[in-house]
């Protein structure tokens, strides 16, 4: 009996409620320990792919910046090719325009010429047809051809124009300047001149 009462002393039951606590703590410290190994598992999975993903962005961050340095390489090299088209533009309008230029005196040129031509063919300067040789002896079945006498010198004279006539063979023929034919008729027209018409041939 006196076994039996030292047992169930107070003394006796504090170190073996000590120890039942003990057990009791280390198996909820084992528990909450496992719980929260389970929690952190996933907790480093999602760490884990987070900073794999960041790896990604980083990765597609880095190709965007070496797009935008090509860019920026061919944008440099395309405002180069810019600036030498407006330099050849330049050049090449600035050469139009001295084309343009000599055309127009060119043309101008031609213009003169042309009027001066007109002044010549109106005054009746055109090439003289070439002497025919009178023959010896007559042709019977040639035609009769009437030959205008030619002015007494100092005297002025009357003129029938015949065909092929302008003002510069009937100078010619009458020893006078294509002028003074033209200052005798002010109101003939050296450009249309009609067969018989009459003309003043001025005195040489």
């Amino acid at each position: 009996m006196e076994d039996d009462d030292a047992l169930q002393s107070p003394s006796n039951m504090v170190p073996v409620a000590l120890a039942v606590f003990g057990i009791v703590l280390g198996g909820a410290g084992l528990y909450f320990g496992l719980t929260a190994n389970q929690r952190l598992n996933p907790l480093d999975e999602t760490l884990s792919e987070s900073a794999s993903s960041s790896a990604k962005i980083e990765k597609i961050i880095n190709g965007f910046d070496t797009q935008l340095a090509e860019l920026d390489a061919q944008v440099a090299e395309q405002e180069k090719t810019i600036s030498r088209l407006r330099v050849y533009s330049s050049q090449g309008e600035q050469a139009v325009k001295k084309l343009a230029a000599e055309l127009k005196v060119n043309r101008d040129q031609i213009v003169k010429t042309a009027e001066t031509l007109n002044e010549f063919a109106a005054a009746g300067f055109r090439a003289a047809p070439a002497p025919q040789v009178a023959s010896t002896t007559p042709d019977a079945d040639a035609p009769a051809t009437e030959v205008a006498p030619a002015a007494a010198p100092g005297e002025a004279t009357t003129y029938v124009i015949a065909a092929g006539d302008n003002f510069g063979k009937i100078a010619t023929k009458h020893g006078v300047s294509v002028q003074a034919i033209l200052d005798a008729n002010p109101n003939a027209d050296p450009r249309r001149l009609a067969i018989g018409q009459t003309i003043n041939i001025p005195a040489k």
